[in-house]
């Protein structure tokens, strides 16, 4: 490939190949400054846009004159036609910027009543929005017109087939979160059907004619649940940042919304352990009436006890104090013995030390008989806070013994065997969605994230597509993406940054994800856990 003999020299390129390159030289030559070109070409620039426009006004003139009325008449409808575009584009603006002053009021919001207030407002400027861009009105529509008919003509059998048909999670898109995100209520027509629905399902349960027999309807009733999937509660990590879960958890019981199946790591693991082991009125007056200050973790104490510490168990706390608080909390149950009281399904998650042992996810189905406060001080075990822990459970007589046979190296090493250990789960699985779907039919999470590493770029996110629109959203969703695919490329590589690339290659949120904000103090205050 041959080279070019051209140079740049400012908006010039002077080369032996062209014209003006020759003529500038021949300038150079002459002792003419480049400077002097440069101005003398703006100036021939000038005076030809303004010969130009001298020739175009006159032809404009000629146009826009009375007697020609094609002219007048063309220039009347653009005319038209920009006024319309500025006050459209007006306002649209003015409604954007009332909408952002409504999602400020609900994002500083003091109570819950200054947040309904301003979600009511924000809700009257949602409906002069399409909500066709975001779900499917014609269908939602006319399903609702079928579920009626069929209602009307009383027909148990008619009404079982036509809900067996669609009644499915995100029938045409309704779960989309714009529609309930920052929202006091859901689209009219969705609420519409969501009634309709329940109303069907009622009447069908409560029928007393023969038409349907008692095994039909359980049958439909179990099938139907089981295509429609399950909701699960799932929070996570973020030592003394995990307070924000008691707020989320404390609300949702207030409303009665709170999920059978609740699942969490390491701090999220202990409210996820109080909820499942309590009946519902325990659960109302535990956060209701005497919500206590659980202090789970000691004083760190002076340097010598820090370095006897370090030096004896390789951590810096004592987990003793807090395996003696859950054990109270927890009754001392065992994942069976909490799924028999109270119905509601724990997941707690742990993973292991060794290298090639992937992390669980332990529950009433994976590991009946382990009680509950040996799983939860595992999940908390965060290396360098607290050391690994072994799984304890009850054997047939009620006894606390290792869930785990001790292993060896050695064949011949019975009493130098070692222990099965588990730590923090948030390391490598800090929300068990796959596990819960494949167990117990999961389809929608709701997710508490208090992560410190974690809830700053959600927060970061949102406020990129707050301001910024739907294409800065997907411009920093796709960074997400990139920043996890990766992470998952040094997993699959084997480098030693092996353990750090996992705690940003997993799923950070869910169908509905509440995220705290994070600040450096608060990340340091998380790490101190006091």
């Amino acid at each position: 490939m041959e080279e070019s003999g051209e140079a740049s020299i400012g908006p010039f390129r002077i080369g032996p190949s062209t014209l003006l390159g020759r003529g500038a030289a021949l300038r150079v030559l002459l002792l003419s400054s480049l400077w002097r070109l440069r101005a003398r070409a703006r100036t021939a620039t000038r005076a030809a846009l303004s010969r130009a426009r001298g020739a175009a006004l006159p032809m404009a003139a000629s146009w826009l004159h009375l007697r020609n009325t094609h002219g007048v008449l063309l220039a009347v409808v653009l005319l038209g036609l920009l006024l319309r575009k500025l006050s459209g584009a007006r306002s649209r603006l003015a409604l954007a910027r009332r909408r952002q002053l409504c999602k400020s009021a609900m994002r500083y919001a003091g109570t819950y009543e200054e947040w309904v207030r301003a979600a009511k407002v924000l809700d009257r400027m949602s409906d002069q929005v399409n909500e066709s861009d975001f779900y499917d009105v014609e269908l939602i529509g006319s399903r609702l017109d079928e579920l009626r008919r069929r209602r009307e003509e009383g027909s148990l059998r008619d009404v079982v087939f036509c809900m067996r048909g669609d009644l499915v999670r995100n029938l045409g898109n309704m779960c989309n979160p714009e529609l309930h995100k920052g929202r006091l209520e859901v689209p009219r027509l969705i609420k519409d059907f969501i009634d309709e629905v329940s109303t069907q399902l009622k009447m069908v349960c409560e029928s007393d004619t023969d038409e349907l027999l008692l095994e039909e309807k359980l049958a439909f009733v179990q099938e139907t649940r089981h295509a429609f999937g399950r909701t699960a509660l799932l929070l996570s990590g973020g030592a003394s940042l995990g307070s924000f879960h008691v707020g989320v958890v404390k609300t949702l019981v207030e409303h009665k919304l709170l999920p059978r199946i609740v699942a969490g790591s390491s701090v999220g693991s202990i409210i996820c352990s109080i909820v499942a082991t309590r009946t519902w009125p325990e659960i109302e007056s535990f956060f209701i009436d005497s919500l206590q200050i659980l202090k789970f973790f000691d004083r760190i104490g002076g340097v010598f006890a820090v370095t006897k510490r370090v030096m004896t168990y390789g951590a810096l706390h004592d987990i003793s104090q807090m395996q003696r608080l859950l054990r109270d909390l927890t009754s001392n149950l065992t994942f069976q013995e909490a799924y028999d009281i109270t119905g509601r399904v724990l997941g707690v998650t742990v993973c292991s030390p060794r290298k090639n042992e992937p992390p669980r996810c332990l529950n009433y189905l994976t590991s009946p008989h382990v009680v509950i406060w040996s799983a939860v001080t595992a999940s908390c075990a965060f290396p360098g806070l607290f050391e690994a822990q072994e799984l304890m459970a009850k054997d047939r007589f009620g006894h606390i013994v290792p869930f785990h046979a001790p292993f060896a190296t050695d064949p011949e090493q019975g009493p130098g065997a070692s222990k099965r250990r588990w730590r923090d789960g948030s390391l490598e699985m800090d929300l068990p969605m796959m596990q819960l779907k494949e167990l117990f039919n999961v389809n929608h999470f709701i997710v508490s994230q208090t992560n410190p590493h974690i809830s700053p770029l959600l927060r970061m996110k949102e406020i990129v597509r707050a301001y910024g629109g739907r294409f800065a959203g997907k411009l920093a969703r796709l960074a997400e993406m990139e920043v996890k695919y990766r992470c998952n490329q040094v997993l699959e590589i084997g480098l030693p940054l092996g353990g750090l690339a996992k705690l940003f290659a997993q799923d950070w949120e869910g169908d509905v994800t509440m995220v705290m904000p994070a600040t450096v103090a608060q990340v340091l205050l998380s790490i101190k856990s006091s």
